[in-house]
């Protein structure tokens, strides 16, 4: 089972183990400490970290050409990173681009400490789902654990990584694949259904980058066949939608999760014909989608079909059914005043 690692970005030593230890009592598997967060990091100081943290623990040095923050890591990098790999952490996340000089000592210094080596990359900027694929094989080669993200701009490119992903666990691999941003949530969601190392999620809501699921959203899912809902439209940064049914999935306990699916109108049908494969269950359709969708579903519903709007579509075995609630909703508002 993939394992939910709560990420702490802490500005102290002191900060990072009181976090890790509230999102251990909740119920996380994992939690990464963000070493390149920590303001003025001595080498003493992380021996000052209680083993309860240890062994549920991934220490992480981000790069900042790798979205890590700025400080004054760079000139003791592999001092700190031998430092962590002497400790006894669950996982241990070094970099590809920045470490792979040194991947094989610090790698010996982990293997004595039972500790599980990420190799990680992340891109800086969206590429194809091939070269994804030739990142996670130079990181399997130097670790346990392939870790790779990239960001995501369309729908096309996340339904690619989730498929990579599941080809992926098919060869038996250690891996994470992600999708960065909000378009890519798709994946962060299916990491347990793709059978993925670790699911990375914020803390107490202060996400360390965009799209990144909240624990709570990762824990309802956690163990089970995830149903995916969502909506679909363009632009949906204005839209309450998301917050109002993820807090109703939340209050109703359900291993669901409510999406933004901001889609253009050429991979509309991308996004329809993944649906299925995705665990996308129905969605809500929104602007500019509700008239052109029509011809892009299966079935329609009565008042659907006599006004040529739909604004919900329910998804059984594949066979996608549009509706449209917006008519009911006016009926019996005029019902209601006589």
């Amino acid at each position: 089972m993939t394992k939910v690692a709560a990420v702490i970005m802490a500005g102290t030593v002191k900060e990072a183990v009181q976090q890790s230890r509230l999102a251990l009592e909740e119920g996380a598997d994992l939690v990464e400490l963000r070493f390149d967060h920590l303001r003025h990091l001595k080498l003493e100081e992380i021996a000052r970290i209680p083993s309860a943290v240890l062994m549920h623990g991934i220490a992480t040095l981000r790069s900042p050409d790798e979205g890590g923050a700025t400080g004054d890591r760079e000139g003791t990098r592999q001092s700190l990173l031998e430092e962590l790999a002497s400790r006894q952490f669950a996982y241990l996340d070094i970099e590809l681009a920045a470490d792979a000089n040194r991947a094989g000592g610090i790698a010996a210094l982990a293997a004595r400490q039972g500790t599980t080596l990420i190799v990680s990359h992340h891109f800086a900027e969206s590429v194809d789902s091939a070269r994804v694929a030739d990142s996670v094989e130079a990181c399997s080669a130097l670790g346990d654990v392939a870790k790779v993200a990239v960001p995501v701009d369309d729908i096309d490119l996340a339904v690619q990584l989730v498929d990579l992903a599941q080809r992926l666990a098919a060869r038996r691999q250690r891996v994470v694949v992600i999708g960065m941003g909000v378009a890519g949530m798709i994946t962060r969601t299916l990491a347990d259904h793709t059978k993925q190392e670790i699911q990375y999620t914020a803390s107490r809501g202060r996400a360390a980058a965009a799209g990144q699921l909240s624990f709570a959203t990762a824990r309802r899912l956690r163990g089970g066949e995830p149903t995916v809902l969502g909506l679909v439209g363009h632009p949906l940064g204005h839209s309450l939608s998301p917050v109002i049914h993820e807090a109703a999935l939340e209050a109703l306990g359900m291993p669901a999760v409510y999406l933004p699916f901001d889609v253009g109108l050429d991979s509309l049908a991308v996004l329809l014909e993944a649906a299925d494969r995705l665990r996308i269950r129905g969605f809500n359709v929104t602007l500019p989608y509700k008239e052109s969708i029509v011809k892009n579903l299966d079935d329609l519903d009565g008042d659907a079909v006599r006004i040529g709007v739909v604004n919900t579509v329910v998804i059984r075995d594949g066979w996608t059914t549009g509706y449209n609630t917006d008519t009911v909703g006016f009926r019996l508002s005029l019902r209601a005043v006589g």
